[in-house]
């Protein structure tokens, strides 16, 4: 997994590439701590990049969208594409997180 953020306002967005897996557990809550201390109102995850995500990178964006709604912002998940896509259909991940498609 790598990532690229940007801020604009009072959004930030993380663009997402290659899979969001175990071996990136370490790297994805290093993240999230950084995204927590910057306290934006609103964070975009850019999937449009994204392979895969499996069990474990699903559990983290829940984790994610957890912890982003204790700091009284909104995740939004946007543009996942294949894969990625199926995935979120399959576990009806839509009742938790905003999608944009």
């Amino acid at each position: 997994m790598t990532h690229r953020m940007s801020e604009d306002g009072a959004t930030l967005t993380v663009a997402f590439t290659g899979q969001i897996n175990f071996s990136a557990n370490i790297e994805f809550r290093d993240l999230l701590a950084e995204i927590v201390e910057k306290r934006p109102q609103r964070v975009v995850f850019d999937l449009s990049d994204l392979a895969a995500v499996d069990s474990v990178g699903l559990g983290l964006l829940y984790i994610a969208n957890e912890e982003v709604a204790a700091m009284g912002a909104k995740l939004i998940l946007a543009h996942p594409r294949d894969r990625v896509a199926r995935l979120l259909e399959l576990t009806e991940s839509a009742q938790i997180f905003e999608i944009l498609h």
